[in-house]
């Protein structure tokens, strides 16, 4: 299940030879707390122990490397929320996001769910609705904290709260600024860079092709269709406008689509692209294997429209095994975590994420990635309908795949591609 290897550090009291481990390591140890076979009872002994899964996204795969980052992200939080919880200790195990309902149910049923979830909102959404999860009780003052747009997307048809929103994950455009100074900023200038020799990566992922929708102007055609509506004439021409935008795209010598963004991102950093899409989570990747050379940017836009990055949220969820003392201290690190002076910790110390926090004001001057980031999160605003729709349960998802693979490689024309788009996602998942 692609669990990683863990350590642990139980509290002082448990085994006193662990003093010198780093704190974060006790983070660590939840996987063998909470891995299918044994250790799971005897932790749950331990007093002041809060259990947390996080959901590794379908791009991450998890890996000692990952670790270390979650490692680097996570120890400041710890640290500080200790300071004033002194006896709370962490444990979290990793799973991917695609497989938490089962993995969590299978938890359930067993009495072993995490005390607290850090997952991506769709997949808290889906985990409400499975019952493997609590709704969130969030209070007053905080849920005037955020948006209530973005509260709105993870509320469930009845209103209840999926998850505590905690961060944002962006979609941006990576470059090699050794080669290519100035970033595309518009798909014209994406084309013309091609044009003028530079090659640029594009994943067939849907993930990571819906961001040219706005561009592209065909965003409140697609809406429609996600919500079962015909587009009218208009909406469906630009649909059309769409994909015939991706194939001619295809058809340029120096424009490459590869089957999944791994690959795109190995040969970004391997120097044989100038230019990709890319998640914010990924770029402590591509700083270790770029250094300098790796510039940022906000993904193109079009004539009068903007790009439609589907920037994640990432949401603390309340497991449903926890006892009394637990739910009280999972509720209470949650607190701790969208604390401006948290969010901001947060942002600035890895600069791959955004606080959800509206009141953080995030230092853009300082910084050209947060700069590029906080653009993505706006463009990212208008695309909730597509944050619904992109996510790895849902059944549209293959046929889509099929059909934009299809059309990229010429074995679909745009006008026959978008009538069958509108018929798939008029289908109801």
């Amino acid at each position: 299940m692609g669990q990683l290897v863990p350590s642990m550090a139980p509290p002082p009291t448990a085994q006193k030879s662990h003093r010198r481990w780093h704190p974060l390591l006790s983070l660590l140890a939840g996987l063998a707390l909470l891995a299918p076979l044994g250790g799971c009872s005897r932790g749950r002994e331990w007093p002041g122990m809060v259990y947390v899964a996080i959901g590794a996204n379908r791009d991450q795969t998890i890996t000692s490397e990952l670790k270390q980052e979650f490692e680097d992200r996570l120890g400041a939080v710890e640290k500080g929320f200790r300071q004033i919880h002194p006896d709370t200790w962490f444990q979290f195990a990793l799973y991917p996001e695609d497989q938490l309902v089962e993995v969590m149910r299978q938890r359930s049923r067993s009495g072993l769910a995490p005390d607290l979830l850090l997952v991506n909102g769709d997949s808290a959404l889906r985990l409400l609705k499975a019952g493997l999860v609590d709704p969130f009780p969030i209070r007053n003052d905080q849920r005037a904290n955020f948006n209530a747009e973005e509260l709105r997307r993870l509320r469930s048809p009845d209103g209840q709260l999926a998850g505590l929103p905690l961060l944002v994950q962006t979609q941006l455009g990576c470059f090699n600024r050794e080669r290519l100074p100035n970033p595309p900023a518009t798909l014209k200038e994406l084309l013309s860079a091609s044009a003028n020799g530079h090659p640029i990566g594009l994943s067939i992922d849907l993930y990571y092709l819906l961001w040219s929708v706005g561009s592209t102007g065909a965003l409140p055609a697609l809406d429609r269709a996600v919500l079962g509506q015909p587009p009218n004439p208009a909406e469906r021409q630009a649909l059309t406008g769409w994909l015939s935008w991706m194939q001619n795209a295809s058809s340029q010598q120096r424009v490459s689509f590869f089957p999944d963004q791994p690959t795109a991102e190995a040969e970004f950093k391997a120097g044989r692209l100038d230019w990709i899409p890319c998640r914010s989570t990924v770029l402590p990747q591509l700083r270790r294997a770029m250094g300098s050379a790796l510039g940022v940017a906000p993904l193109p836009d079009g004539e009068g429209h903007r790009a439609s990055p589907i920037n994640r949220l990432r949401v603390l969820a309340l497991g449903r095994s926890s006892s009394a003392e637990g739910r009280r201290r999972a509720l209470a690190f949650s607190s701790y975590t969208v604390n401006p002076l948290t969010q901001r910790s947060i942002t600035l110390g890895s600069q791959t994420v955004l606080p959800a926090n509206r009141f953080v004001t995030v230092p853009v001057q300082s910084s050209q990635v947060l700069a590029a980031m906080v653009a993505a999160s706006n463009q990212g605003l208008q695309s909730n309908s597509l944050v619904t729709l992109v996510h790895s349960n849902d059944p549209r998802i293959p046929r889509l795949q099929t059909l934009l693979t299809e059309l990229v490689f010429g074995e679909r024309s745009p006008e026959g591609a978008t009538t069958e788009l509108v018929q798939i996602l008029q289908t109801r998942p």
